[in-house]
This record gives C-alpha cells, sequence and structure tokens, in this order.
C-alpha cells in the first residue's frame, strides 16, 4: 500500500493509502486553492479532497527540477534521491482546474484546456535542460492509458518450442497465445522493430504457445490445456507438426501455420504481472540489488533492473551485473555460449564490492523467478 505526499515549502500533505502495481502508469492530478486551502488529489481512480495549511501562493524565481531532490538551488544531486520513472504529460496551470476537468485528465480523455498550461513537456527540447540519465520518447495518449496488464518482451536468439517455454518460465513469463484479432495485432506490432534480428532466408516467425490436437485439428493453451476458439491460419499445412508460428513475412503478415516443434525460432515472452527475480549468493554486506525486475531490451537483449541501484544487461560480449553509483562495482558472468543467459546457477567475477572476497574471484550465483518457499 502507497500514499502520495506533496510539500510546498515547509508545508506538507499525504494521501489515503492504495495499492498500485509497478510498471503501470499512474495518472495522478493535484488541484489546490490558494485562496480557499481547498485541494482534491485524483490518483487513478483514487479521490483524496480535505483543507490544509500552506504557502499563500507559489513563488517564482526558483528552479523546477523533475527526477531529482535539491540539496542546494541547482545541484546536490544524488544518485539516491533520483526519480526511477517515466513521466508522461506534465503540466502545470495557474489556475485551478475544476473537479470535472481533473477527471477527464485522469480518465485519459482528450482535454483542451484555456489557457495553456504554464509548464508543460509540449517543446521539451527548447523549454528543458536535461541532465544525467535522460531517455526521451514520443508517447501517444494510447500508451499511457492502456489497461492491458501484460507486456510481452523479446528473446531475439533462436529457440526449440521446449527451450522457449523453458526460458520464458525461467523469468516468470509465458509464451504468447492471442485470443483475438485484437491481441494478434499488437504481437504484429511489438515484433516489427526486431525484423532485422530474427529473419533468415525463410523468413520471419515467432512461437505461439499453443499446440495441435491431432484427431480434431484444434489448437490449446500449451499450459493450461484450453481450446483456443480464435483462429487465424492462413493454410493447414504440414501435417507432422503440431506447433504453431505466427508470420511476419510480407506474404503471410500475421497469419499463422503449423511447425515443428524442434524448428529454432526467436522468442517473445508474455507478462501478466511484474516479474522479481532474486539473486542469491551475495553476502549481506553487498551493493548489488538482491530483486530485479524484467524490463525492455538494451540492443537486442533484455535488462534486468534492481529495485534500487544495480542494472544487469548484455555488454556485447557477456552479461554484467552494475552498481549504478560506482561503475567500477561489478560482476560480470563467464560466458559459456553466446545465446545463455544469467538465469539459473551461473559463476560470476566480481570486482569492487563489499563481500570478502579476493577481487577478481568467482563465485557461484543463482538468479530465479522461484520463491524463496521453492528452495529447500
Amino acid at each position: 500500500m502507497q500514499s502520495v505526499v506533496v510539500e510546498a515549502e515547509k508545508y506538507s500533505l499525504t494521501t489515503g493509502k492504495g495499492s498500485y502495481t509497478l510498471l503501470g502508469w499512474w495518472r495522478f492530478c493535484y488541484l489546490h486553492s490558494f485562496e480557499t486551502k481547498q485541494h482534491t488529489i485524483y490518483w487513478n481512480d483514487k479521490v483524496f479532497s480535505g483543507t490544509s495549511e500552506g504557502p499563500e501562493m507559489v513563488r517564482g524565481g526558483g528552479l523546477l527540477v523533475i527526477g531529482q531532490d535539491q540539496d542546494r538551488m541547482g545541484g546536490g544531486y544524488t544518485f539516491s534521491q533520483s526519480l526511477n520513472s517515466v513521466v508522461a504529460d506534465l503540466r502545470l496551470y495557474n489556475r485551478t482546474l475544476t473537479n470535472s476537468e481533473a477527471l477527464d485528465f485522469v480518465s485519459c480523455k482528450e482535454t483542451h484546456l484555456d489557457p495553456q498550461p504554464l509548464v508543460s513537456f509540449s517543446d521539451f527540447k527548447n523549454n528543458w535542460k536535461i541532465e544525467g540519465s535522460v531517455n526521451i520518447e514520443d508517447l501517444n495518449l494510447a500508451d499511457i492509458c492502456q489497461k492491458e496488464s501484460s507486456f510481452l518482451i523479446m528473446f531475439p536468439e533462436a529457440w526449440s518450442f521446449s527451450q522457449a517455454v523453458a526460458m520464458c518460465n525461467n523469468v516468470g513469463g509465458s509464451l504468447p497465445v492471442p485470443i483475438s484479432a485484437r491481441e494478434n495485432e499488437q504481437i504484429l506490432s511489438f515484433l516489427n522493430p526486431y525484423i532485422p534480428y530474427c529473419s533468415d532466408a525463410h523468413g520471419y516467425s515467432i512461437a505461439l504457445g499453443m499446440l495441435k490436437e491431432y484427431e480434431t485439428h484444434s489448437h490449446y493453451h500449451y499450459k493450461s490445456g484450453e481450446n483456443i476458439t480464435y483462429s487465424n491460419f492462413l493454410y493447414r499445412r504440414d501435417e507432422d507438426s503440431n506447433c504453431v508460428a505466427i508470420a511476419v513475412t510480407e506474404d503471410d503478415y500475421g497469419y499463422w501455420y503449423y511447425s515443428k516443434c524442434d524448428l529454432e525460432l526467436c522468442t517473445i515472452c508474455n507478462f501478466t504481472s511484474v516479474t522479481h527475480l532474486k539473486v542469491r549468493g551475495l553476502c549481506d554486506e553487498s551493493l548489488f540489488d538482491t530483486t530485479y525486475l524484467v524490463l525492455g531490451e538494451s540492443g537486442e537483449k533484455p535488462v534486468f533492473r534492481g529495485f534500487s541501484n544495480s542494472q544487469l544487461q548484455w555488454t556485447g560480449t557477456t552479461w554484467t551485473l552494475t552498481y549504478l553509483p560506482e561503475n567500477n562495482v561489478k560482476a560480470t558472468m563467464t560466458t559459456k555460449f553466446e545465446d545463455e543467459y544469467p538465469v539459473g546457477l551461473r559463476q560470476w567475477i566480481t570486482e569492487g564490492d563489499r563481500c570478502s572476497l579476493q577481487q577478481g574471484s568467482s563465485q557461484f550465483l543463482v538468479i530465479s523467478a522461484c520463491r524463496a518457499s521453492s528452495f529447500k
């Protein structure tokens, strides 16, 4: 359960409790009347109202800093006080919005408010100074307002069906199973940027999480065994094959076909919730995080981001775990094959950590989506 704290000068107010998931958009709007001291906070589907003390006005002449705490005017920034998130559609108005205007904003309705906001992201490059590790991207309203809780991650290595199932299971996901034309189109939209990584002489295809039932020629979910009623087969040839793939080639774009289960294809994993990967084997004094999230890609491979100050990513030849405040603190995985991933039991060479290991010595770590109760 979380609360929102709003501070201005020496004044502070805290909202009631709400439960919100990581890697999901938080739509937030704060209304404050300097005349009546009334405030209303819209936080997704929650509304908090009340009366509170506060300044008579917001004084000018300072600096508006997003994503960092200022220990002094325009400085005193530290890594531990930085915001690790995505911020979109920030607006600051010089009037108190009406309740209906604020509700439209957090409900993802198109808003055309007058006058225009004093501060916004509409002209980001000219109106804002960017410092530190900041990525700028264009987002549509639909990207922010989508209600789907699932997301996809690409693994560009060529694997058989059983290998793909094992990888998705190891990171807490599963192979995608589209059950509607809209979900099929969402998979295609996700796949388009990866055509250079996954194309070969046969085109570009991705394994789906379905298997064929030979007697009825129907197809079912590879985990639950549930029959899938939606179908998008262009043809049903190759009767000896019982796996299903989706084509991303020009002639067969978006259509399904039966494929041999030992055919090696690029893999995407579908996540219906945020997966927490745990690292076991670090000492209590270690600087590295022990919990990681599977995030989007760096280059073509996924990134594993620690809860506080670490990041695990592919660095061209191997996997490197980095303590972000100090780049000289790192652990490098001993890689035997290029398509190895850091999940499971792996050997690592650690440098600069607090654990009482000889610098450059190796240790074994386990990175897994399994809970502590799974270990004996």
